[in-house]
């Protein structure tokens, strides 16, 4: 299954969890997590990850699996929502 390209309006074509994702998504992620009191440390021992790992998932260097990003969520008692968006074409 090749990656998913998804069209931005310019015309440009980024990957699945580009910088939109790292953007939009993660900073909510950091968002609930400060507002829970959950450390970095503290969620990569509740997900049963790597020490550092959530950091990373934080800042950018590393992206994680669509399990982990479930668990993640679930983690943090938050819902992932997906919503279409008008203005971009998704393409495989």
């Amino acid at each position: 299954m090749p990656f998913v390209k998804k069209k931005n309006t310019d015309g440009s074509m980024e990957y699945a969890l580009g910088k939109k994702f790292f953007a939009d998504i993660i900073p909510q992620f950091v968002k609930a997590r400060n507002n829970k009191g959950i450390t970095q440390a503290n969620l990569d021992d509740i997900l049963g990850v790597a020490k550092g790992l959530v950091s990373k998932w934080e800042v950018g260097i590393r992206k994680p699996s669509g399990y982990l990003f479930c668990c993640w969520a679930d983690a943090l008692d938050c819902d992932i929502k997906l919503e279409m968006r008008k203005d971009e074409t998704i393409i495989t």
